[in-house]
């Protein structure tokens, strides 16, 4: 057995261990002072890391809701929601406008023209022409611009509601991770904090 033991202790490199011991000696009063200290220095890490936990929770209750609130995902669904509602009024609104400016462009109020005839080398009114012209000239074609630049903007307003949907889904992800990481950042300082309580015997 004491052969097993001196064979470990061939294989140590005597001066390094005398440079370790010679450290260890000369330092000895600051080591003490550590040892002394370490009870204390371990229960405030081990609060300040708890209480970063604790603070990771809270911070996660902001993004994945809770009874009293709604998650960021919630949030995001709701915005998502109102901006694909107002794509559809614009949409709606669009068609509308384009109709109403064919309708409008459609109306034709009666016209009555004079129609000249040459007497002696003078121009003189020999009758009239009755026709039809329109109410309004081109409107269609400015309600139809005013209809295609709302439908940009509806698009638009789709787009920011699916980037709205995936950025909430992201959040409440990262919150449900956030949680854990506080989770386990209080338990490691509980157990920190409680190495610091070990009192001699």
């Amino acid at each position: 057995m004491f052969d097993k033991i001196l064979n470990r202790f061939e294989k140590l490199d005597m001066e390094k261990l005398v440079e370790v011991v010679n450290l260890v000696w000369n330092n000895r009063e600051k080591i003490v002072v550590l040892l002394e200290n370490l009870p204390t220095m371990l229960r405030e890490t081990g609060a300040s890391i708890e209480s970063a936990g604790e603070s990771a929770v809270q911070a996660s209750r902001l993004l994945t809701g809770d009874d009293d609130m709604p998650s960021a995902g919630e949030l995001s669904r709701l915005a998502a929601n109102a901006l694909e509602r107002c794509e559809r009024e614009l949409a709606a609104a669009s068609k509308i406008m384009g109709s109403l400016g064919q309708e409008i462009d459609d109306v034709r109020i009666p016209s009555v023209r004079p129609k000249y005839i040459e007497v002696l080398g003078a121009q003189v009114v020999g009758g009239l022409e009755f026709g039809e012209s329109p109410l309004v000239n081109n409107t269609a074609a400015r309600l139809k611009s005013g209809a295609g630049r709302l439908e940009e903007i509806g698009r638009d307003l789709r787009q920011v509601a699916t980037q709205l949907n995936r950025l909430g889904g992201a959040l409440t992800e990262t919150g449900g991770s956030l949680n854990n990481v506080g989770v386990q950042l209080k338990q490691s300082g509980v157990t920190l904090r409680s190495l610091g309580d070990f009192k001699k015997k």
